[in-house]
Order: structure tokens, then C-alpha cells, then sequence
């Protein structure tokens, strides 16, 4: 599958925020692009948790910003594009930015352990998680998942000697996965 490659992030463009929400400051956004693409491209060291703990400020007075709900999506992309890139495996969500997740990217993701000293989440809890959204995914009934089931997941943490997964790379993809179904909801199917 194809991985968002550091020329890809640069020239990555964001739409002007609806007319009444400020929406982010561009240069902002555009200078942190700059800094994940050469994360990627290893001349800079910022980590999933920069990413998904980033802020922007509004944009200058008499000046659009950015859409807020597409930069995040994309920056929720690259958090997984991250993962993978710096563990050495290709991506496994969804093979472009734009591209949903399908029932057979979600078996066969996979997510590595936690690092030395710190603890992950319980592996059986996350793989049943990714059973129940492969289920979603495969078939649009009552009983799937939701966003709002998203928002509320929470795993706990294994304990020591316990298989576990790197708490970074798990939600990162719970956003990934938060945003498609959400956009799901909303679009008439």
C-alpha cells in the first residue's frame, strides 16, 4: 500500500474554515507540516505525542484560517503513518490519506508493544475491539459501532509480563477511526 510520503505532507493544503469559526492559523499549520515531513524524512525528532497534543492559534486579524476538523484528520493519519514508519512496517490503515478503513485493514493491523518501562494496553481488550470493528465495518447494522462507542472506549492498562500494546499507536488509530465513522454518520448512504 502507498504511504503519504514528506514531499506529500508539504504540499498538503487545507480548506479555509467556514465563514464564522476562525479556524487555525495556516503558517502555523503549514511550518508543523513542514516539521512532520522532515520527521519522516529523519532530519527532525517529533513524536506521536507532539503530533496529537499540538495547538494553533487562530489565524491574524482579517485572515481565513484552516478548516480545524480537516487538518485533524489529516494530522490523525499521519499519527498512524508515524507508527509505522519508525517501527519499519508499512501502513496498514487505509493505503492514502483519503481512503476508509476496510474490515481487512482492521485484522490485519497490527500494533507493537509498548516501550521498555512503560505500560500498554491489555492486547485481548484491543483485539476484541478490532473484532467487534471489522463486524462494523463489514456490515452497516443497528448493533455497530459508533462514534460516540469510539469516544468512550477506554482499555486498561495489562499488567506486568502481560501481553500489551503501545498506548500511542492504539489511539492513535481509535481517531482514525473516531473520524471515518463519524463522517459515516453524518453522509446519507
Amino acid at each position: 500500500m502507498t504511504r503519504v510520503t514528506p514531499e506529500d505532507v508539504r504540499r498538503t493544503r487545507f480548506g479555509p474554515a467556514p465563514f464564522g469559526h476562525p479556524g487555525y492559523h495556516p503558517d502555523q499549520v503549514d511550518a508543523f507540516c513542514a516539521r512532520i515531513a522532515d520527521t519522516m524524512a529523519g532530519r527532525d525528532h517529533l513524536t506521536i505525542a507532539d503530533i496529537r497534543l499540538v495547538e494553533f492559534d487562530a489565524p491574524p486579524p482579517g485572515r481565513r484560517g484552516y478548516d480545524i476538523d480537516q487538518v485533524d484528520d489529516f494530522l490523525d493519519r499521519l499519527c498512524v503513518d508515524l507508527e509505522h514508519l519508525r517501527h519499519g512496517r508499512p501502513r496498514t490503515p487505509a493505503g492514502r490519506p483519503n481512503e476508509p478503513l476496510t474490515p481487512d485493514d482492521v485484522l490485519h493491523i497490527h500494533f507493537s508493544a509498548p516501550p521498555y518501562g512503560f505500560p500498554g494496553y491489555q492486547a485481548d481488550e484491543v483485539g476484541a475491539f478490532l473484532d467487534r470493528l471489522a463486524a462494523t465495518l463489514a456490515h452497516h447494522g443497528p448493533n455497530g459501532l459508533t462514534a460516540k462507542d469510539i469516544q468512550e472506549t477506554t482499555f486498561h492498562l495489562a499488567p506486568e509480563g502481560t501481553p500489551s500494546y503501545n498506548r500511542e499507536e492504539v489511539d492513535a488509530f481509535l481517531d482514525l477511526v473516531l473520524h471515518q465513522l463519524a463522517h459515516t454518520e453524518v453522509t446519507p448512504g
